[in-house]
């Protein structure tokens, strides 16, 4: 009887460390779209938004979205990583003016990820 007890307490321990875990991840990938989000749309960089900028504080950016993900990671544990996935599809789909199943050319893909390398070589202090 005590080995089923302590098994039962394994399984739960490992469950909850399971989903721990991806809560973790969920936390770091929504942090970083967090910060897309802030620089598109909270600072007003985006090249479909015309407008000012909707909240210019990086620190809601980054809690809402990476308190958001890690939610969905404890609840949904790996299924997670395609909400990740469908966001930043939804962020590029929108900042290219696409229709969702196309995706980016080869060369707009290189001229975005120079654009994000000068910006983050830019704007970190030294």
């Amino acid at each position: 009887m005590a080995i089923t007890i302590d098994g039962r307490r394994s399984r739960v321990l490992h469950g909850l460390l399971d989903r721990l875990g991806y809560a973790l991840i969920g936390a770091f990938f929504g942090s970083i779209i967090g910060i897309a989000g802030w620089w598109l749309y909270g600072v007003a960089h985006s090249l479909n938004y015309s407008g000012p900028g909707m909240d210019p504080v990086l620190r809601h950016w980054v809690q809402y979205s990476g308190g958001a993900f890690a939610t969905w990671g404890v609840v949904f544990r790996e299924r997670a990583a395609d909400a990740v996935g469908d966001t930043v599809s939804a962020i590029l789909h929108f900042e290219f003016d696409e229709a969702p199943g196309r995706t980016a050319s080869a060369l707009v893909s290189c001229v975005v990820l120079a654009i994000t390398l000068a910006a983050i070589w830019f704007t970190s202090p030294v």
